[in-house]
């Protein structure tokens, strides 16, 4: 299957650019995440990445296991939490193993 390039939007084709500038699979999830969530990313975002529910995401931070490391926007109960594209970068390049 051959990719038409002139029916792709011009966001598209910058992305294509910079995914072929980047080097290692940390860079390229950067691009991709700040490509479509910008700098940050929240936990339903998270979720959306990870192809995972929002209890699982909230499970996985109140037991400090298997989640990216997060910004934490306050100390109640509501608090918001944040996940940079370079931490969710690493987190996916150490657990997503491409065949």
């Amino acid at each position: 299957m051959k990719l038409d390039i002139s029916k792709l939007t011009e966001d598209e084709l910058m992305l294509a650019s910079s995914l072929s500038k980047t080097s290692g699979p940390i860079e390229k999830y950067m691009v991709l995440l700040f490509f479509l969530y910008g700098l940050t990313l929240t936990r339903k975002e998270l979720g959306k990445v990870l192809k995972l529910s929002d209890q699982t995401i909230e499970r996985r931070i109140k037991e400090g296991l298997n989640i990216p490391e997060y910004i934490k926007s306050s100390k109640g109960q509501k608090s918001s939490y944040f996940f940079t594209i370079h931490s969710v970068a690493e987190y996916l390049s150490n657990t997503v193993k491409i065949a």
